[in-house]
């Protein structure tokens, strides 16, 4: 017998069935190994009481959700058949028998999605009235589930080659807890679910190949808490009991609520509901309050990662940002709040102030964060889009905002406020340069031009807020001081200090990419670098003592000149004017820690 999972001797499937349901069906083999019986699974569908279901209609087997299938064939005495010519297919999909001999046979199947090798609720019968499935233990549901059917079989004098379709029918029931929270921001606060039912006699332990239950036992804790939901064989009557929520308030303070439940009747193959009105001590505020510890209950990911696809990282819509407010907060179509981090260094305690343009001239507290990491790109539910709230302004007072079911962008003015090291440095940076990543001719088969990779936009990053903010700093102004009349024009005339720093605060920016076979490319808004150029600039990417101007460094500052529109007849591209006053002052404010991302680690040890 072969099957992709280990099949025993006996059965397959996934599939529920209402006990007693059986049918006879008379096939005619007359010898054996002549004629064959084929039996196709589907499954019958699982029936929400909340919905109007058919009790009779079936669906496709889903193939995905199988993780093994039994199969076991019975003689009249209810006695198991060794099975020598028989072929279950590895999709599940079928089971096809030869050689029965004539005469009355019961056929069961049961299955699960469970891809355990030898599920512990799972006994192999030997005889049809053996238990098949039990509770692991009887203070605990099955919760897993269990699909079943039984066939009546005859077999007749005349050849038959036959494909009997298999309505497999759930033989557990799902109880689900429905619990109504005033918005979805409020799943944060909760820590544990948990259920137990007051009967200590409410729910059938065992079920048998019969298709009979047995047993009887307790259920009188059970975690729910990430599921909301279990399997469960079904109850002998309706089941009243307790749901017990543990959760914590916005300081971390816990506290514990029990909410009682009547009515509850579990049935093979349908799904009870258990609904919950959670209350919680803040349910009306409108600050959304996220500690470092809660960022894993929302919606958070990470740019630039090691599998992030061009499209996105090429895509200026999501991947761009300006070196003067890496981190940016906006709220999105789906009137959540959208945070994006473009920076290696995590920033902490940071608030968004916000304004209801239509509703409100003062700014509330909208939300607070304990932490932004690195890269972060997250998307927060606010409590105010589903219900009124009560927010508080900056001057202390207290008011109330209707809900905004239709809040948008253009609905709000936001405000971010940080005493943050790191955002104290980026307020210094004077000008508003676009920066965005870009392939440029790499799959036209330029000479030159390569694709860019994530790691490669990280160092990207990294290199547009070190160098924006490097030019607005007094360290670098004192020093270009005693280059003044050493930098020269394209006419090789003295540039005036005043204009260069006007022109590099009012730059439009810089599209990067990636080169190869040359150092760089630059012009306009063009900016193209070796990847070790990318990744060699940082003061501690090269050795201590060694000179400053690195060919990478002088690459860097190189190309800039050509953004600020010079070219190789100044002394803003080659010689030892421009290029070697940025990279001594690059170096040496990366050696003081003056820089935002001063290490090459910042970047390179950050998981991909």
């Amino acid at each position: 017998m072969k099957n992709r999972l280990k099949i025993a001797i006996f059965l397959l499937g996934t599939v529920w069935v209402m006990a007693g349901c059986s049918k006879r069906q008379e096939f005619d083999l007359r010898q054996p190994g002549e004629g064959s019986v084929t039996f196709v699974f589907g499954f019958q569908a699982e029936n929400d009481s909340t919905l109007p279901t058919r009790a009779d209609e079936t669906e496709l087997l889903p193939r995905d959700q199988i993780g093994q299938m039994w199969y076991m064939i019975t003689d009249s005495r209810g006695e198991k058949l060794d099975l020598h010519t028989h072929k279950l297919e590895s999709d599940f999909s079928k089971l096809t028998v030869e050689g029965l001999k004539e005469g009355d046979y019961t056929v069961v199947f049961m299955a699960t999605a469970s891809r355990e090798q030898q599920p512990a609720a799972v006994d192999l019968p030997q005889r049809l009235a053996n238990v098949w499935l039990r509770n692991p233990t009887d203070a605990e549901p099955l919760d897993e589930i269990y699909y079943y059917k039984k066939l009546d079989l005859h077999v007749g004098r005349a050849q038959a080659s036959v494909s009997q379709p298999v309505a497999l029918e759930r033989c557990v029931g799902r109880v689900d807890v429905d619990v109504n929270v005033s918005s979805e921001y409020m799943w944060r606060f909760i820590r544990k679910i948990e259920i137990a039912f007051d009967e200590a006699d409410g729910v059938y332990t065992a079920f048998d190949a019969t298709g009979a239950y047995s047993g009887v036992g307790a259920i009188p804790v059970y975690d729910i808490t990430e599921s909301r939901s279990f399997y469960s064989l079904p109850s002998r009557k309706a089941l009243s009991g307790v749901v017990t929520i543990e959760s914590e308030r916005s300081d971390g303070m816990p506290f514990v609520r029990k909410y009682r439940f009547s009515g509850c009747r579990i049935e093979a193959g349908r799904v009870a509901h258990i609904r919950i009105d959670y209350q919680h001590p803040e349910s009306r505020e409108g600050l959304l309050y996220v500690r470092e510890n809660d960022l894993s209950r929302f919606e958070t990911d990470t740019m630039f990662l090691a599998d992030e696809p061009r499209e996105v990282f090429y895509n200026a819509g999501r991947r761009s940002f300006y070196p003067n407010a890496p981190l940016q907060v906006s709220v999105a179509g789906d009137h959540r709040l959208l945070v994006k981090f473009f920076s290696p260094i995590a920033i902490r305690d940071v608030k968004i102030l916000c304004r209801f343009n239509k509703f409100s001239p003062e700014f509330v507290e909208l939300a607070q964060f304990d932490l932004i990491y690195p890269f972060m790109e997250a998307s927060f539910p606010l409590p105010v889009v589903n219900s009124e709230r009560t927010f508080t302004t900056a001057s202390g007072r207290k008011i109330v905002v209707p809900a905004q079911p239709d809040l948008s962008g253009e609905d709000v003015s936001l405000v971010i406020q940080t005493e943050d090291p790191f955002m104290k440095k980026i307020e210094r940076i004077d000008s508003r340069w676009y920066i965005r990543f870009s392939a440029y001719s790499a799959d036209a088969g330029h000479a030159y031009w390569r694709h860019m990779n994530p790691l490669l936009c990280r160092h990207g990053v990294a290199l547009a807020l070190n160098m924006a903010f490097m030019f607005a700093s007094e360290e670098f102004n004192t020093e270009m001081e005693k280059y003044d009349g050493r930098l020269l024009d394209n006419g090789r005339n003295p540039i005036d200090l005043d204009q260069l720093r006007q022109r590099i605060r009012s730059h439009g920016g810089l599209s990067l990419g990636c080169v190869s076979g040359v150092g760089g490319l630059g012009g306009g808004q063009t900016y193209g670098l070796a990847n070790y150029c990318y990744t060699g600039v940082y003061f501690d990417a090269t050795s201590p003592d060694s000179h400053p101007h690195s060919y990478p460094r002088q690459a860097m500052f190189h190309e800039y000149g050509h953004c600020l529109g010079y070219s190789h007849s100044s002394t803003m591209t080659y010689g030892d004017q421009w290029t070697v006053l940025c990279a001594a002052v690059f170096v040496q404010m990366g050696k003081d820690g003056k820089l935002p991302v001063c290490s090459k680690d910042a970047v390179g040890n950050l998981p991909m």
